[in-house]
């Protein structure tokens, strides 16, 4: 994908202001023509279809809005809502239509014995209107969700690299599935560390989508300091298949594995889930919310806040580039000319000389058959 930069001093105001040129029905009938995307309307249904894509932009920009000035009662309620308008409206983008949503497509189940919040289970149905199914079907995720069980909030939570630390920290007796990178440059070229967080590290990395293709056969070592670490290093024509945290920190998402078969839900629908669960139970679940927002001594209230701003930062943000094409950044660093200067390793230097001598012989030798001739 594509990435492009955009200068700011006010980067999620910025971000909303991208999102929200598509409140105009100008912007969005040029959006279509542009990406020759096929309007599955008439000409007087048009107007329903620029309708629906700058009410729900219109909404969630409210709803988000609303969501950064009210506590952690209500806070998850707007941001799931909010989320939900932006996808509905990336939807209509995307495939020209309205999309027939009858339902959340998901629902939460409690019995009051949940040690955590993170042990709320979620049951997933109504595969093909229900809400979660048709944005992830937009969002390039396939897989029916209703076949795979049970589930539960940790399910999604233990995914999202943002929080990773904090889950481990809060959750001892559960792993989180992100395993975070430090990228090394060697002479060698690049290589990815990883500091195992427990014995089973190699069955954790074959339950990892693509990892036999992409990577080597890893290889552990030591740092000065004794501590172990595996080393990847990626095949000629391996894949990356690396995913990048907001804090531009790498990392690999290890798959649920259900009925024998590998799951990797993507980071917006991890998000999605949470916001939905969350905002569930503080809608109709006051008497396990309240207590937990009000009495919450293990930490984890830390953790569902911290994912709760990345979700309001992120989303919008994901929202943007499926609907764009492209990796949108918004940096604060104003424009500053090329730098050409190439800065070339030992390997080049004789490289550079071997070449730069065969030009010398090559001359000298057509001196010395010109001096010849001559004489």
């Amino acid at each position: 994908m594509e990435n492009s930069k955009i200068f700011t001093e006010e980067p999620e105001q910025e971000l909303w202001r991208s999102l929200l040129q598509f409140s105009y029905k100008a912007n969005i009938d040029r959006y279509f023509q542009e990406r020759q995307i096929p309007i599955n309307a008439t000409d007087g249904e048009t107007d329903t279809l620029a309708n629906c894509i700058a009410g729900a932009l219109l909404q969630a920009d409210e709803y988000y809005k609303a969501s950064k000035n009210v506590s952690l009662q209500v806070e998850p309620v707007l941001l799931y809502y909010g989320t939900t308008n932006l996808l509905y409206a990336m939807s209509v983008l995307l495939n020209g239509s309205v999309p027939q949503v009858s339902n959340h497509g998901m629902h939460i189940d409690t019995d009051g014995g949940e040690t955590f919040i993170a042990d709320t289970k979620i049951k997933f149905d109504h595969y093909s209107d229900g809400g979660i199914h048709v944005f992830a079907r937009d969002l390039g995720f396939q897989l029916n969700l209703c076949e795979y069980s049970p589930w539960q909030l940790g399910d999604f939570l233990d995914s999202i690299a943002e929080i990773s630390v904090d889950f481990e920290r809060c959750y001892q007796a559960k792993k989180s599935n992100v395993l975070l990178l430090d990228v090394v440059k060697t002479p060698d070229g690049m290589v990815e560390k990883i500091y195992p967080p427990e014995d089973s590290i190699l069955q954790t990395l074959n339950h990892i989508e693509g990892f036999n293709t992409s990577y080597l056969n890893p290889q552990a070592a030591r740092d000065r300091f004794g501590n172990e670490y595996i080393v990847l290093h990626h095949k000629m024509n391996g894949k990356e298949i690396h995913q990048t945290a907001y804090s531009g920190q790498p990392y690999l998402q290890v798959a649920h594995e259900r009925g024998g078969k590998l799951i990797t839900v993507t980071r917006e629908l991890n998000m999605y889930v949470s916001l939905f669960t969350l905002g569930s139970l503080c809608r109709y679940h006051p008497d396990i919310w309240n207590p937990f927002v009000t009495q919450d001594s293990t930490g984890e209230k830390l953790l569902i806040e911290k994912l709760l701003y990345y979700s309001r930062r992120m989303i919008p943000n994901i929202v943007l580039n499926r609907i764009m094409g492209k990796q949108i950044t918004f940096v604060s660093d104003k424009y500053m000319p090329e730098d050409r200067i190439h800065l070339v390793g030992e390997h080049e230097v004789k490289e550079i000389v071997r070449n730069e001598v065969q030009l010398q012989m090559k001359k000298e030798l057509a001196q010395t058959v010109i001096r010849i001739k001559r004489g």
